[in-house]
């Protein structure tokens, strides 16, 4: 006979039901944080457990040993435990990659050398089969065996610390879940210590009755407190005293979790229950705050306005990973109502800030045409003379090209204001400059140089067709200021022409040069035109009659 059953086969194929139900609870949530190590945990435990209901029923020295090799596959349980307690904690949130192989390094060459023992010896240096009690066998450690377990002793405290941490750090269900998995983490390390200082303090047992109990406290808590149904970061840190609403809704649209930010925002009488429709906690608001919340759940809108007038920003995300397989959906509650009404009186001050910039950008082109204009006869004046005449002639200098300037002077206008008045003498002058504007060419500048004085530059313009032109204006002149008045009365005006660069080559020049030509026509009798001295083809200034 190869199998003799006695209690420990009952116990240890207990343990192997216990492990096995484990592992088909936790696969079912193997997506979440963690699940999978647990999962794999609990069947490394099973087939330990499997293993040793092998070895403690059989009465052959050759089954038990090949039942201990297959019982060293439970090895890798306590590494399982610590990869599980650092993804539950949250110390583990990315994949380790190479550190996860480092931690399973020891338990896999304890595993090779289980199954290579009888070349070696270095897991057991000889097995011992009682007489009495068959299905018992006194194994003899060897040095690896002693590596392995001071390893998983190791391996197991660290887990352990870090899942106390976690249930002394949480609250609510989340501590409970902590205090669970915690209690669950103890066993195994308390059962390796006995077991290595302590070997014939209970005969027969192995750590892997230990690990037996870790997974049905493991399985209590995955029935009775949902355990990584969702896996959340710290609570009272990310959930309960963010600024921002938080809510939290599976497929049906249920609320999964909501924090005390999307109550106060969405100006909630209180704290709905987790599992309630979210249509029904907006069911005190008004059709149309209604649809603006369907508006942003179908997320056909990012905003929302709560009926106390608060604007919201909705930001939706998907949450994989949970239990069932079905994704959640993330809905982060911003207050944007400050934000917006800055907005809105930026852009108020913005606009305010362009008119006002138009309105000085008007002022400043009318005061720019101000200090270029003539105020009363509305021409140009003597400064803009000065700039516009100082780029004519560079122009001229540069491609070789003329520019003439004429020069009006209105004789005896003196006698005009003291006869008629300054009213009379002002009519005058706005009627010179009319005639001034309506006979100059796109290009020309006219100009009034102070009193009864004007200019006229003409460019790309002869000497000989500036003396023609300022002809045309003498006798037009003479005729509408000889009408512009109360009375009728002969007025004339005298006209000199300087042409660049025959009589000048710079403005004072250009400019001194015609006015010496209108004293010259003033001194010939007045009403004339003169050309000023040394042009080609100059006559003597004499009346025109």
């Amino acid at each position: 006979m190869v199998f003799q059953f006695s209690g420990y086969t009952v116990l240890y194929s207990l343990a192997f039901v216990i492990c096995s139900l484990s592992a088909f609870l936790s696969f079912r949530i193997r997506r979440a944080p963690g699940g999978t190590w647990l999962f794999l945990m609990t069947l490394a435990t099973a087939v330990w457990s499997l293993a040793d209901a092998v070895d403690y029923s059989s009465v052959t020295l050759a089954v038990h040993v090949t039942a201990a090799q297959f019982a060293y596959l439970g090895s890798v349980a306590p590494v399982l435990l610590l990869l599980f307690a650092l993804k539950y904690s949250g110390r583990a949130r990315e994949s380790m990659g190479w550190r996860t192989a480092v931690l399973f390094a020891v338990p896999v060459i304890s595993i090779v050398a289980a199954f290579t023992n009888r070349f070696h010896h270095l897991v057991w240096a000889g097995f011992t089969l009682l007489a009495d009690r068959p299905n018992l066998v006194v194994y003899q450690h060897g040095p690896v065996f002693w590596v392995v377990t001071i390893y998983s002793l190791a391996v197991a405290l660290v887990a352990m610390l870090l899942l106390v941490n976690t249930a002394v750090t949480s609250h609510g269900i989340y501590r409970v879940q902590g205090a669970a998995i915690a209690l669950a983490s103890v066993f195994p390390w308390l059962a390796g210590v006995v077991y290595v200082f302590s070997p014939g303090w209970l005969v027969g047992f192995d750590p892997a009755l230990t690990f037996t109990v870790t997974c049905a406290i493991l399985s209590w808590a995955l029935w009775r407190l949902r355990l990584l149904d969702l896996v959340l970061v710290p609570r009272e840190v990310i959930i309960e005293k963010m600024a921002d609403g938080l809510l939290v809704l599976d497929s049906a649209a249920r609320i999964l979790e909501i924090n005390p930010a999307a109550v106060r925002l969405l100006d909630l009488e209180r704290m709905p229950t987790l599992g309630t429709v979210a249509g029904e906690v907006f069911s005190d608001w008004s059709q149309r705050g209604r649809d603006a919340v369907t508006a942003v759940y179908e997320q056909r809108a990012s905003t929302l306005a709560s009926p106390a007038g608060t604007l919201l920003r909705v930001e939706r995300s998907r949450l994989e990973g949970a239990s069932d397989g079905q994704a959640r959906d993330l809905f982060i509650l911003r207050d944007i109502t400050g934000q917006v009404e800055a907005e809105q009186a930026l852009q108020g001050a913005y606009a305010d800030l362009q008119a006002r910039m138009e309105e000085i950008e008007k002022l400043h082109e009318e005061l720019q045409e101000q200090a270029t204009r003539d105020p009363l006869t509305g021409l140009h004046n003597r400064r803009y003379l000065a700039e516009e005449l100082d780029r004519e002639l560079g122009r001229a200098s540069r491609d070789g090209r003329p520019v003439s300037v004429i020069m009006f002077d209105v004789d005896h206008f003196k006698d005009v204001n003291d006869s008629y008045g300054h009213s009379a003498g002002d009519a005058m002058l706005r009627a010179v400059a009319v005639e001034l504007l309506v006979g100059t060419r796109r290009g020309d500048i006219a100009c009034r140089y102070g009193g009864d004085e004007f200019v006229v530059v003409l460019p790309d313009t002869t000497a000989a067709v500036a003396l023609a032109r300022a002809e045309g204006w003498r006798t037009r002149l003479s005729q509408v200021m000889a009408a512009s008045g109360e009375r009728r009365s002969k007025v004339t005006v005298s006209l000199g022409v300087a042409t660049f660069p025959a009589h000048g080559t710079t403005i004072d020049e250009l400019v001194g040069a015609a006015d010496r030509a209108v004293y010259a026509s003033k001194s010939a009798g007045r009403d004339r035109v003169s050309v000023a001295s040394g042009a080609s083809g100059q006559q003597d200034p004499a009346p025109v009659v």
